[in-house]
């Protein structure tokens, strides 16, 4: 059993219905009516949602359904040339943009409902346009009082599943076959609006909201006589029942005001005085409203509702295949709107009432008063228990935010997001490994070569395979390790380990070598310290000759077969080529030395670089970059340390002291 709560914000009252049951056996719970303020009302939000906590105060429970007017609605029908509601949904917002001229399309609602399809094989869809600011408005004056309806519809919607529920698209005006099917009309006749729907067979084709109502007879009786408006109503319905002028009792009549200047007639007979009684309020009087005042008002709104219901049948061009029409709303009942209809529409019209069809605890009276009114509340309690499908306005922001739904959308962005950060760390990592493999000795593809470390090693395979440098012996001086058993552990082992392996082989044959050659002897690697201590040692020889100069970077890579020093210096003055000349010529010098690290470059003139504000501050001078080439092979702190360039330099003790401290620090 399903129980759902729909809610009628109408022109008059807003009615709140307590449903239960299924779609074809239903019960009225309970029913609850406040009035309302107008359409402009600022208040009117406040209003239904205090009705509705006063109903759900009272024990209503169930799913809300709200029903939005639908006079705040833009309606157009438009034709697609393909089908497909997903399809459709893409496409309807952008669709539509062209045919609204109030409303910017970004801050309204949109959905559709297919009423048809075209000649050509697409679809006619019949679109709603609903500013999001008035559907915002009343959600959030509901939430404010902890209500929160599940779905917000069109109260023509919910008129249309009303009628179809209480059948009355069913019966003999049914089409024959090969004729084209009836066309059924429901008209609900309100205090401000009136609803027109037009229905084929059981499919909704066309709707319409006309702003206009029998309130306008109201408005002009309670101007002609001074009274409100719900007075005016009242003899209004009075007058048209027995045919003669109605009497209006409790009329307020303004107070006397005090005269301008008290004193033009101090004390004169018939002038009010003031004094105590001048704030008196207004008493109460009576009116009288002429029969023919209200007649001809009436008379003018049914003439004029008679030519606006006839301009949308003759747009409609359906008005000739109406088999019936069915009515209901707030003023319905009101004198001549049957016969009215009747000459509009060609087909005498029939109640729509909703109450013969429910089950429920209401009195005769009450259910005959209340059933006009009803329709729509039904129709939208009905949305949850099956029956036609109507709009959706819960959308984008204003779709519900409750529970889970209000974390999801957020929760989801998360999700993504840290997937995505996974994602990209995982792919640094796998990108920073298969680096490392390729530093290490990852194997080149169905070779048995080598990148990285390994590669210096095995590129050079004849003297691994030369048995004088790399075999093991055993006791009995037959060979049992030799080169391609090291090629065979190293491809058989995890690129991690390949390096160990190859240490601890070579490891293995250098001691063997030295315990059969009886000779320890250290090996000696290049040092990049050695390299450094020979660059400065080279310029403090020159200083003298280069006098003042400065390096602003320096880059020393040991990178085997790239090693090299690369530098910046700069010399401010005229003379900047000249003094440049003089360290080019230390570098030559330095490399021609037999145990120099360095080697000849390749460019024999190192890239030059104005200073760039010389044009503004009048200094001239330049920048070069020097690289020199570094041997992959050299004996660290060499012979040429103690005699080269800087023989003459009284610092040459201390310097050399400390370069061959820091050597034996880093060995």
């Amino acid at each position: 059993m399903v129980r759902s709560i729909g809610i009628d914000s109408g022109d008059r009252a807003v009615h709140v219905v307590e449903l239960d049951g299924g779609y074809r056996k239903t019960r009225l719970v309970s029913a609850h009516a406040a009035p309302i303020g107008s359409g402009d009302d600022p208040s009117r939000p406040d209003i239904v949602a205090d009705a509705v906590r006063e109903a759900l105060d009272n024990g209503a429970k169930g799913a809300l359904a709200l029903g939005h007017p639908c006079r705040e609605a833009i309606l157009r029908t438009i034709e697609l040339p393909f089908k497909g509601a997903d399809a459709i949904k893409k496409v309807v917002k952008a669709e539509v943009e062209g045919e609204i001229y109030s409303h910017s399309v970004e801050d309204t609602v949109v959905d559709f409902h297919e009423i048809g399809e075209t000649a050509t094989g697409g679809t006619k869809i019949l679109v709603a346009s609903v500013p999001k600011l008035g559907v915002r408005n009343q959600l959030t004056a509901m939430s404010t009082r902890g209500v929160e309806p599940e779905t917000v519809d069109l109260d023509t919607m919910a008129l249309w599943r009303a009628a179809d529920w209480v059948g009355a698209f069913e019966g003999a005006d049914d089409a024959s076959d090969g004729a084209p099917a009836p066309i059924h009309a429901v008209v609900d006749v309100g205090a401000r609006t009136v609803k027109v729907l037009l229905v084929e067979g059981d499919h909704l084709v066309d709707m319409r909201v006309l702003r206009l109502g029998d309130n306008v007879v109201c408005e002009q009786i309670a101007r002609t006589y001074g009274i409100h408006a719900e007075q005016a109503r009242a003899a209004i319905a009075e007058s048209l029942q027995t045919g003669s002028d109605s009497h209006v009792e409790g009329v307020e009549q303004p107070a006397l005001a005090a005269p301008a200047d008290d004193a033009a007639a101090p004390g004169g007979e018939g002038v009010p005085q003031v004094g105590d009684d001048a704030d008196a309020p207004a008493e109460a009087g009576a009116a009288v409203v002429s029969f023919s005042e209200v007649k001809a008002a009436h008379a003018k709104f049914l003439a004029r509702l008679s030519r606006e219901l006839t301009r949308f049948l003759a747009a409609t061009g359906l008005s000739s295949r109406i088999r019936s029409v069915w009515v209901s709303g707030s003023s319905c009942r009101s004198e001549g709107v049957g016969d009215m209809l009747a000459e509009v529409f060609g087909v005498a019209p029939r109640e729509l009432d909703v109450l013969a069809h429910l089950a429920h605890d209401l009195d005769e009276a009450e259910a005959a008063e209340l059933s006009p009114q009803l329709a729509v509340a039904v129709g939208l309690g009905l949305a949850r228990m099956g029956g036609p499908e109507g709009f959706e306005l819960r959308q984008e922001d204003l779709a519900q935010q409750g529970g889970f739904d209000a974390i999801k959308f957020p929760l989801a962005i998360a999700c993504m997001v840290g997937l995505l950060a996974m994602f990209v760390l995982a792919n640094k990592k796998s990108m920073e490994l298969r680096q490392l493999e390729f530093e290490i000795g990852m194997q080149y593809q169905d070779t048995a070569m080598f990148f990285g470390y390994l590669n210096p090693i095995f590129s050079d395979d004849e003297w691994l395979q030369d048995k004088r440098y790399f075999a093991r012996k055993g006791k009995d001086g037959r060979t049992t390790y030799k080169f391609k058993d090291l090629l065979a552990d190293v491809v058989a082992a995890p690129v991690h380990e390949r390096v160990g392996i190859v240490r601890r082989q070579m490891r293995e044959v250098a001691r063997q070598k030295q315990k059969e050659t009886g000779v320890y002897e250290d090996v000696s690697i290049e040092s990049g310290l050695s390299v450094l201590v020979r660059w400065a040692e080279m310029l403090k020889g020159i200083e003298p000759q280069l006098g003042r100069y400065l390096v602003p970077s320096l880059e020393l890579s040991m990178k085997p077969k790239s090693r090299k020093l690369q530098f910046r210096v700069a010399f401010r003055g005229e003379d900047f080529r000249s003094r440049m000349s003089i360290l080019q010529s230390a570098i030559a010098k330095e490399v021609a030395r037999p145990d120099s690290p360095f080697t000849q470059s390749k460019e024999p003139t190192p890239p030059e670089r104005l200073f760039a504000d010389r044009s503004e501050t009048g200094v001239t001078g330049a920048y070069f970059e020097f690289t020199i080439p570094i041997k992959d092979s050299f004996q660290p702190f060499g012979p040429s340390s103690r005699v080269g360039a800087l023989d003459a330099s009284p610092e040459l003790p201390g310097l050399l002291a400390m370069a061959s401290k820091r050597q034996e620090v880093v060995r």
